[in-house]
């Protein structure tokens, strides 16, 4: 979280000074400190627009600050957003007397490179100096994945030295520093009086689970058990939390039904031009405590039964966009999302939150209870339009995949909050205008 906030700081620095530069460029040395009056409230509004826009857009996410083309695409992607925010704010706007059109192009290039700039000294900073010594205890699949991204992903300051089986190899052979960080693999040994004499030493002991957590932001499977459930997947009794949560719900939901009303009109009309009624689909959804309700979506697929689903016998995993089931409609309400205004619906209706778990189907959640421990858990909060899971892992369609995102719900139902919920929604919103 520090190193976060550290890229947020660098930031804050490099906007900072563009601004000085635009105001020494653009202005004559008589007209600074009027320049300055005028400019330095919108653009501080401006200043930390651009920083929740990078937020959105996943540039504070430690593991992807790696200097890597994706995430060169995305940085370049935020810049472009930031320009057009910029002149959605002066323009659309105009309540401090000022329409720059140079000088944001020149905030936003000196804000770019000096950005740019910093975020690579950072990296290389937070990969070579802030580190710390990091033992691997264990050789279960789980701690050797994590093992290679923390050795792929250098910035996150863990630096691995050594790799031991257990912890009496760890006190036998390695010199003691107080700037380690020791990884045991619960599957591999568990915490004894020589792992307590190396705590009292000053080393930092987390468990894999932790380690994912705090690091992958997500929980594996392998590490849970039903103290672990008990003890940190409370249910949430936050009254503040649910009156916010509740709100938030109502209003987005009735806002986005009435400014999406055009495009869901001719969303209808488009449906039934090309292949007739049904127009929308009623799927059976697994929701809070197990309860069944009914999911609500403009049909994308070709319909093959009664209620519009593209299945005749039983539940079928489908295959993304190119599943061959799309028809040329679908095509285009899914890539625009317009399939999914209808589950507004849903939440004003209580049966899904705007944040949670997404539902699945009965069928596919009896055969992944199967197969996953505790999957049921998924359903101890209500369920949601968005979520964790989706702005990390996006699709699912088989078993193991299911598994992934279900460690993503995990991390999700463990550690909601207010702010979360905002940041996924964030998200959510550049993942549809952006894929």
């Amino acid at each position: 979280m520090k190193r976060t906030w550290l890229i947020v700081f660098g930031d804050s620095i490099a906007f900072i000074i563009a601004f000085i530069f635009l105001i020494f460029l653009r202005f004559p040395t008589t007209e600074y400190s009027v320049a300055i009056q005028s400019h330095l409230i919108p653009f501080t509004i401006l200043a930390v627009s651009w920083i929740v826009l990078f937020y959105v857009f996943g540039l504070y996410d430690l593991l992807t600050m790696k200097p890597t083309i994706p995430h060169l695409k995305r940085w370049i992607s935020a810049i472009i957003a930031a320009f057009i925010l910029g002149m959605l704010f002066f323009y659309f706007i105009p309540l401090f007397g000022i329409a720059p059109k140079s000088n944001l192009l020149i905030q936003v290039l000196g804000f770019g490179i000096g950005s740019f700039a910093i975020r690579r000294y950072l990296y290389r900073f937070l990969s070579k100096t802030i580190t710390q010594h990091t033992i691997i205890v264990g050789h279960s699949s789980s701690i050797q994945t994590l093992a290679q991204i923390i050795k792929n992903n250098p910035q996150t300051g863990l630096h691995i030295t050594q790799h031991f089986d257990s912890i009496d190899e760890v006190v036998i052979n390695f010199g003691m520093t107080k700037n380690t960080v020791l990884i045991l693999d619960k599957q591999t040994g568990t915490l004894n009086e020589k792992a307590l004499m190396l705590y009292q030493q000053g080393i930092e002991i987390i468990d894999t689970a932790k380690a994912y957590e705090k690091y992958l932001y997500k929980i594996p499977v392998e590490y849970i058990d039903t103290s672990f459930m008990i003890e940190n997947v409370a249910l949430k009794k936050d009254i503040l939390y649910t009156i916010i949560t509740t709100s938030i719900n109502i209003i987005f939901s009735i806002s986005v039904l009435i400014l999406t009303s055009p495009l869901l009109l001719l969303a209808i009309i488009a449906r039934l031009i090309e292949d007739g009624n049904p127009v929308f689909i009623k799927q059976k959804r697994v929701g809070l405590n197990g309860k069944i309700f009914t999911l609500y979506k403009i049909r994308s697929m070709v319909a093959l039964s009664k209620d519009g689903s593209a299945e005749t016998t039983t539940a079928i995993w489908s295959t993304g966009h190119n599943d061959t089931r799309i028809t040329k409609v679908g095509k285009i309400i899914r890539k625009l999302h317009i399939d999914e205004i209808p589950q507004m619906i849903n939440i004003l209706k209580g049966d899904i939150n705007l944040v949670g778990p997404r539902p699945e189907r009965p069928k596919f959640v009896t055969l992944l209870e199967k197969e996953i421990p505790y999957y049921s858990c998924r359903h101890i909060i209500r369920p949601g339009f968005t979520g964790w899971a989706q702005i990390k892992y996006r699709y699912a369609n088989t078993t193991e995949s299911s598994k992934e995102k279900f460690e993503y719900d995990l991390y999700y139902i463990k550690n909601r909050n207010i702010f979360l919920d905002f940041g996924i929604i964030l998200r959510t919103i550049q993942i549809i205008f952006t894929h």
